[in-house]
């Protein structure tokens, strides 16, 4: 574990979930206000298909707490049959924690370990929905592109934009 300051927040940074991590993601993600129901179930099993395999699950993970409270995290790996690029398949931070800088530090240090691992291209998928625009922009000031756009792919009108950054 290692500890970062962000802001005015000291966070704890771990990489290996623990069982009690699987509601902690379940109510945080809910808590946004963001995600359907099977899109929460989604985060959680992730997670637990992580304590389940370890990292034969081919799921990393960073999740950052202060004070025991678990208050970001990220979850991604190396997308199945590419060498070079990788899926970042979860950021979430806590909903009265966001805007704090912790979301932008869990996405460096994501970038940071997929760079280590050899990565060159993250990739991330997200709505189109009017309620992603702050999401659309966090990933424009972190320096990804929006790359492709599929449209009526998550609903009629909710197009899937998928961004890239090249490490």
């Amino acid at each position: 574990m290692k500890t970062i300051q962000v802001k005015n927040h000291q966070l704890n940074i771990r990489t290996e979930p623990v069982k009690k991590d699987s509601q902690a993601i379940r109510k945080m993600v809910a808590d946004t206000g963001f995600f359907r129901t099977d899109e929460i179930e989604i985060a959680v099993e992730l997670v637990d298909e992580r304590l389940e395999k370890s990292l034969e699950s081919g799921y990393l993970f960073f999740l950052a707490e202060t004070d025991n409270i678990l208050v970001g995290y990220t979850c991604y790996g190396l997308i199945p049959c590419s060498l070079l690029s990788w899926d970042l398949y979860w950021i979430v931070t806590r909903r009265e924690y966001q805007g704090k800088g912790i979301g932008a530090t869990l996405l460096k240090l994501t970038e940071e370990d997929i760079k280590n691992r050899g990565g060159k291209n993250v990739v991330i998928e997200t709505s189109s929905k009017d309620l992603y625009k702050s999401t659309q922009q966090f990933y424009y000031s972190n320096g990804y592109t929006l790359k492709g756009r599929y449209e009526d792919f998550y609903d009629y009108g909710d197009d899937k934009l998928v961004y890239i950054k090249r490490m």
